[in-house]
Order: structure tokens, then C-alpha cells, then sequence
């Protein structure tokens, strides 16, 4: 390689660098969407949380964050300034928990105990509201403590779930055999509002919201098996106080509102209701990229929903703290750390800057997402093969037949070979949609074959510059040059974004 072969050739890798890093940077400080800001941290160390709840206060709240041998209990006030208050040691033998600043509900061996002091046995689970405290047996026995009034019910059916709504108890059975739910009112007796049937293979939850006075909503979080392929299943029913109503099941669909495309793989959704508007935050795949949080209201059958993380982090868990404020569990290696986005037009603006740990964490980006640009560079080795067992027999054939200006005519047949081959791989065998929607910088299916036209290009240019002929004496080098210093282009452009 001559000394301007070789300049040309690293002015261009470090230009491709310099670009990725580029749109790498821009990409970090994108804004998921125009109305939410980028996330931002809460102040608490990053631990390996299962789950977190969150309790709304007159100044703030208390967040609860729980792994599986602790909880962290948090004061934060409407800004989400946080502080640990305190922490609650669990055992193998704890199951649901409930705590703010001050007290502790927890079930441990069966047992439902208020910081040191039991309050029952044989106990399969409790939810509580305020000042009231539901707990259930699996002799299908309700208490409800309110205000130190103590009141007991009994149903037919073991008991799956409580909610409590407001001033509403509402009790969800559900039969030992089969998928089919009861949901009664504890009133001065259960009061059996209606009956469904679940079609799903699994019914991971059942949420309820009052969207009007006595007018609610039933969500029904499902999966379908079907041939062996599962299918997140979202569906939802209205309902009201009335007895023996007969209610039906529809199955909502989740778009995104930017460009219609269907999200799939809904899960941890949960609702939210304030003035008038009933919101829905889940996580979805959408264009490959799976567990991003969306936002969206729940009018119909149809959701529409607004991003509010971007593609490239694993995302759990969101809560509507308010209809201006989401909170979520982020993925950071192996552990999980609690963030929030927000709607604020300050949050928004102070989101859009560059900060110093951006830099970092672009240049760490590019350096962790180079991995894939390795396996490209071992997936590319399949079109490599075949591109050089066409253009030698092609130059063969054309020196059998002499062929004047072979060698020329072998390196382009070499060069759109190589090409061609590349487009039917990667359209093949990979996910094309997947990586279109990874790179910032392309948007449409023309684009990434322009793209891949121009590593063509930038493979070929430099040879020219430096006076480089195809002749029988630089043929061969002029090969393998187009052909690695494509590879290389393709690392730095493409390969970061293929998975």
C-alpha cells in the first residue's frame, strides 16, 4: 500500500468514525418523542430490583423499591428528589410487601404481620389502600379492616385478587379448574357483579379503574400459546355496580402514533385516571426493538401511543406517577435503576443539552455496539467467498477468450458482485426492518441500499485516486483492498446496527 493509498485510506475510516460517533451523540440526546423529555435518574444506587410501588403523598411520595432480600423505601418529594427513609431485610419465606416511611405489611410463612406484630395466619394474600386492609385465606374467607372496623365475607370461589377503588372493594375469584373469573362488590354482602371466561392459555393480571363515578374499567393482561408460539393478548371490559351483568371482552390493539406501526409484546401494562382521561403505559416491541415504554390513552379499541425511551436499553416496570411524569426500572448491566420522563416543558428543554456524561456514554455506545460490526464482519465472510469465486472465473473465462480490457471489466464484475451478494444476504438473512429503524441516519428500505452502494464506493475511490490500475500486476491487490476496506465500511455503518 503506497503512502497516499494509505493516507486515503485512514482519512476515511476516521471520518466513518467520526460520523457514527457523531450521530451517536445526537442520538443520545434525542428526545423519544417531541413530548417527553430523555429520562432522568433517581437519586438511589443501582441494585438488582424485581419490582418497585409507588404511593402517592400530599408533598410527593414514597417509592418503594424491592429485590429479593431487601426494600428500599424512598421519600421523594413532586420533583422526584429522593432520599432511602429507611430499609426493610426479607426473607426467602416473604412474599407480598407493602410499606411507606413508617410501617411495614408483609406475609411471611403465611402469617400477615404489621411491622413485628401478627395480625393473622393461614393467610394467601392482602392489598391495602389508605386506611384499609383487605386480606384473604384460602378457605376463601375476606377481612376487611377499615379504621379499626373489622368486617368479614365469605365466596364460593378461591379468591385471586382484591382491588380496592376509592370506596369500592371489589373481589376477583377465580375456579380451581379452568379460566373462569367472578368479580364481586363487598358491600353489606358479596355482591356478584358478573362472570367471564378466559379463552387465553394464561392470565398474568386483572386491573381495574374507576374511569366515572360507578362506571368502570376491566384490563386483562393475557398470553396465547398457539402452535407453540406465544401471543401477548391486552384485552378490556366495562363494567358497573349492577348485579349479574353480562359483560364482553374485546381485545385492545396498541399502535405507534407516529407512524401506525403495530406494537407487539405488550407487557406490565397499568392504568392511570385523572380528569376524565384514562392513560395506559406498558412496554412493547416495536421494529425489533423490544421492552420500550409507551404512553397512551385508553379510548376504544385503539391505542395510540407515545414513546417514551428510545431503542438500545432494556426497560421494565413503568408507573404514571401523574399524567406529566412517568417512573420505570432501567437495565444497566445486571442491575436495575430506577428512572423517570417527564412532560414538563423545563424537563424537556433541560433534556435537549448536551451534558458531559453524554460524551461518555456515546463513545461507550459506539464501543459496546462495535461487537455487532464483529459478527457482520463473520456473516460477511459468506458473500466474500462467493464474490471472489465470481469475479476469478469471470476473469478466467475472460482470459480464455483474451479478452482486451479483462482485468478491468473482472474488478467491476468483482465490485457489483460483491454488492449484489450483499443486499440478498442481509435482505435474506437478517432483519432489514430492525436495522433500518437502529440507524439514525437512514429511515427508508432505498436508504440502506444506497448505503450499502456507497461502501461500494468508498471501497473503490481511494484505488483510483492513487493511480491504481487493474492490471494483471495489481489485480489481485486491488481485490482484496475493495473487498476488506468494504468490510470495513460496513463494520463502522452498518455493522454496529444489524442486531
Amino acid at each position: 500500500m503506497n503512502k497516499k493509498l494509505f493516507a486515503m485510506t485512514s482519512i476515511i475510516l476516521v471520518a466513518l468514525i467520526a460520523i457514527v460517533y457523531w450521530f451517536t451523540l445526537k442520538e443520545e440526546t434525542r428526545l423519544p418523542s417531541d413530548n417527553w423529555s430523555r429520562t432522568f435518574s433517581v437519586e438511589t444506587p443501582a441494585h438488582n430490583y424485581s419490582s418497585f410501588q409507588v404511593l402517592n403523598e400530599e408533598n410527593g411520595y414514597v417509592i418503594t423499591l424491592r429485590n429479593f432480600k431487601e426494600q428500599a423505601i424512598l421519600s421523594c418529594d413532586l420533583d422526584l428528589n429522593c432520599k432511602e427513609s429507611r430499609n426493610l431485610a426479607l426473607s426467602s419465606s416473604s412474599t407480598n410487601v407493602w410499606s411507606n416511611e413508617a410501617e411495614s405489611y408483609f406475609i411471611k410463612n403465611y402469617m400477615l404481620m404489621h411491622d413485628d406484630t401478627e395480625i393473622a395466619q393461614d393467610v394467601q394474600n392482602f392489598v391495602k389502600s389508605g386506611d384499609v386492609l383487605v386480606y384473604w385465606t384460602k378457605d376463601h374467607q375476606l377481612t376487611v379492616l377499615d379504621n379499626g372496623q373489622e368486617k368479614s365475607y365469605e365466596v364460593a370461589e378461591p379468591i385471586y385478587d382484591v382491588k380496592i377503588i376509592g370506596d369500592h372493594i371489589l373481589a376477583i375469584t377465580k375456579e380451581s379448574q379452568g379460566d373462569r373469573f367472578a368479580v364481586y362488590h363487598l358491600a353489606n354482602e358479596p355482591v356478584q357483579l358478573f362472570k367471564l371466561t378466559s379463552t387465553a392459555s394464561l392470565v398474568s393480571s386483572i386491573q381495574m379503574i374507576e374511569q366515572y363515578p360507578g362506571a368502570f374499567l376491566l384490563l386483562m393482561d393475557t398470553t396465547m400459546v398457539s402452535g407453540g408460539a406465544k401471543t401477548k393478548v391486552i384485552q378490556q371490559a366495562a363494567f358497573d355496580l349492577s348485579p349479574n351483568q353480562a359483560i364482553q371482552l374485546s381485545k385492545l390493539s396498541f399502535h405507534h402514533e407516529q407512524d401506525g406501526r403495530t406494537l407487539d409484546d405488550i407487557t406490565h401494562a397499568t392504568l392511570f385516571q385523572q380528569d376524565g382521561q384514562t392513560l395506559i403505559a406498558f412496554t412493547a416491541t416495536r421494529a425489533g426493538n423490544k421492552n420500550q415504554v409507551f404512553l397512551g390513552e385508553l379510548a376504544g379499541g385503539k391505542v395510540l401511543a407515545t414513546s417514551l425511551t428510545k431503542a438500545g436499553t432494556r426497560y421494565e416496570r413503568p408507573v404514571i406517577l401523574n399524567k406529566d411524569e412517568v417512573a420505570f426500572l432501567e437495565m444497566n448491566g445486571s442491575q436495575r435503576e430506577l428512572v423517570y420522563t417527564s412532560s414538563e416543558p423545563s424537563k424537556i428543554e433541560e433534556s435537549k443539552q448536551i451534558a458531559k456524561e453524554d460524551y461518555k456514554q456515546a463513545a461507550y455506545t459506539q464501543f459496546s455496539k462495535s461487537f455487532n460490526g464483529l459478527m457482520l464482519v463473520l456473516f460477511g465472510f459468506a458473500w466474500i467467498i462467493l464474490a471472489f469465486a465470481i469475479s476469478y472465473i469471470s476473469t478466467a473465462v475472460l482470459n480464455r477468450f483474451r479478452f482486451e480490457r479483462t482485468y478491468t471489466l473482472g474488478f467491476i464484475i468483482h465490485v457489483v458482485s460483491l454488492l449484489i451478494l450483499q443486499i440478498f444476504f442481509l435482505y435474506r438473512f437478517t432483519k432489514v426492518e430492525t436495522t433500518i429503524a437502529n440507524i439514525p441516519f437512514i429511515t427508508e428500505s432505498w436508504h440502506f441500499v444506497v448505503l450499502l452502494i456507497a461502501g461500494s464506493l468508498l471501497s473503490t475511490v481511494p484505488l483510483l485516486l492513487a493511480r491504481y490500475k487493474p492490471e494483471e500486476d495489481d489485480y489481485t491487490y486491488m481485490v482484496i483492498y475493495a473487498t476488506f476496506m468494504n468490510l470495513a465500511v460496513l463494520f463502522f455503518l452498518v455493522g454496529p446496527y444489524i442486531f
